[in-house]
């Protein structure tokens, strides 16, 4: 056991307490951090019970600079037991150790985050359903208005000068509105290209009430031509309304998820497969009566007959759904509605989705096999997931409708949740930080926009309360690149935030 060290009461540069200093007690504190760049000696400390996170933050800072000389000072936080330290370490040892002075407290400390600084709003005349960050300096977004739209991080904001990889052009023009053949809403979007040049072509798309997921390609982002922004791909499949769309680390392939409680997997254009190559119908072509509510004695066109009308329409310039394609697999186990699906961020064949019937469920996509059953608490629906960076267990979260965020450890064999964070109401989107393995935003119906760390799941680092329309205060979606947090709701705004995390 390492032997305790006194400190000086009074750090450098830190407030005068001489008078309280000499007679404070000194609490035996273990100061540790999981990043080797910021470690101190392994030692127990001596702490004046009056310190708080800023005395402590200059201590730590203290003992780099013996090591690091010149280096620029780093605020921390402090961890206690799971819980933020927001207090003095005496009013801690008061409230949770009964007054124990004498035993050893283990303090985990963590690089500070600034609290998210809102920098502009987009808003939309219908609910915002999903949003999208993939593509660096623009914004996807879908809305039940039925459409998908990519914004210029510009249209909504021009403060973000700071983030070298945003672009702060002046426009604040929409750069494409992309129609769903359908007015039943879309109901979530994705890039299924990869992160590239604003000169190249990408594809996006939108799952939707109608069942259907739209795939729509379009041309430079620089110079947009929405003439030219046209529907390429219908992917058919499901029965039931879309919930998620991902596509492979790769993009060569795309999952979808359903409430009809299936995940299905379609081809995308890839080094080996061309868009082109994929510009067949694979099913029937089916009337406007196959919809909900609608008359379905209607008959049947084929699909012969169906791309004699579809040239026909495209010859005329009129918007035309682009090519049926079937799933080439059908990943089956769910027995409720399937909430979300997300690829493993280290093994390119696997595949985690979450239920309404509290299962997470991991899948070789290869084989289609299930071969990963985690069973929570069956009244746990899952709403959402994603999958922490870097973790080396891969670590998924899952946001539900019983007001929880919880974590999976994929390694464990187990079904046993690992940790279950607490939220003020169901989650229906979280996105995993990019590279931190500990960071994660969520949204909740109540209107708060949450940033986590798994380290201190007593509370949240920070909660941002959305300003939103009476009546419409449910958040449905969010996403973070790292540096900047964006999130819609049934209020049909979408505000960006500049929150910057390591």
């Amino acid at each position: 056991m390492s032997t305790a060290m006194d400190i000086d009461s009074q750090p450098a540069g830190g407030p005068s307490t001489s008078a309280t200093a000499s007679t404070d007690i000194q609490l035996p504190i273990n100061l540790f951090t999981r990043d080797p760049s910021q470690s101190i000696p392994s030692s127990t400390y001596l702490i004046p019970a009056s310190w708080r996170r800023f005395q402590l933050s200059e201590l730590i800072n203290k003992v780099l600079s013996k090591s690091t000389p010149g280096a620029a000072p780093v605020p921390f936080e402090f961890i206690v037991e799971g819980e933020l330290l927001r207090t003095t370490l005496d009013a801690w040892v008061k409230a949770n150790r009964n007054g124990d002075v004498e035993s050893t407290i283990n303090v985990e400390y963590i690089r500070s985050l600034l609290p998210p600084k809102q920098v502009g709003t987009w808003n939309e005349d219908d609910w915002v359903s999903g949003v999208s960050l993939k593509m660096p300096g623009y914004i996807l977004l879908s809305s039940y208005l039925s459409h998908l739209k990519i914004l210029p991080m510009s249209a909504t904001t021009s403060t973000v000068t700071s983030a070298a990889s945003h672009t702060t052009s002046a426009s604040t023009d929409v750069l494409y509105t992309l129609p769903l053949p359908t007015s039943l809403g879309a109901t979530c979007c994705a890039w299924l290209s990869p992160p590239s040049s604003s000169t190249e072509s990408s594809l996006v798309a939108a799952g939707s009430l109608d069942r259907l997921t739209h795939v729509f390609t379009v041309p430079s982002l620089l110079s947009p031509d929405q003439l030219a922004a046209t529907e390429v791909l219908t992917l058919h499949g499901h029965t039931g309304p879309i919930t998620s769309v991902q596509p492979s680390r790769s993009y060569d392939n795309v999952l979808t998820s359903s409430w009809d409680g299936t995940v299905n997997l379609y081809p995308l254009p890839s080094s080996t497969r061309t868009l082109e190559s994929l510009l067949t119908h694979d099913v029937e072509a089916e009337p406007a009566s196959y919809l909900p509510g609608t008359n379905r004695s209607k008959k049947r066109r084929t699909a012969a007959t169906a791309e004699s009308s579809s040239g026909e329409a495209q010859a005329k310039g009129e918007g035309v759904s682009g090519y049926r394609k079937a799933p080439i697999m059908t990943l089956r186990g769910h027995s409720a509605r399937v909430g979300g699906v997300v690829w493993d961020r280290t093994e390119g064949g696997r595949a985690w989705s979450v239920a309404w019937d509290g299962t997470v469920r991991g899948w070789d996509v290869e084989s289609g096999y299930g071969d990963v059953v985690k069973q929570g608490p069956s009244d746990r629906a899952g709403l959402c997931i994603d999958q922490l960076a870097n973790t080396g267990k891969g670590t998924l979260i899952t946001g539900g409708m019983d007001r929880t965020v919880c974590l999976w450890d994929t390694r464990e064999a187990s079904s046993i949740i690992s940790l279950i964070l607490p939220t003020p109401s169901p989650v229906p989107s979280v996105a995993a930080h990019p590279t931190s393995p500990h960071l994660f935003s969520a949204a909740t119906y109540s209107g708060l926009l949450q940033i986590w760390d798994v380290r201190s799941p007593k509370s949240p680092l920070f909660s941002v309360n959305r300003s939103h329309k009476e009546g419409k205060e449910r958040v449905l979606s969010v996403d973070w690149d790292g540096e900047i947090l964006v999130a819609g709701g049934e209020d049909g705004e979408v505000g960006v935030w500049l929150a910057r995390g390591q």
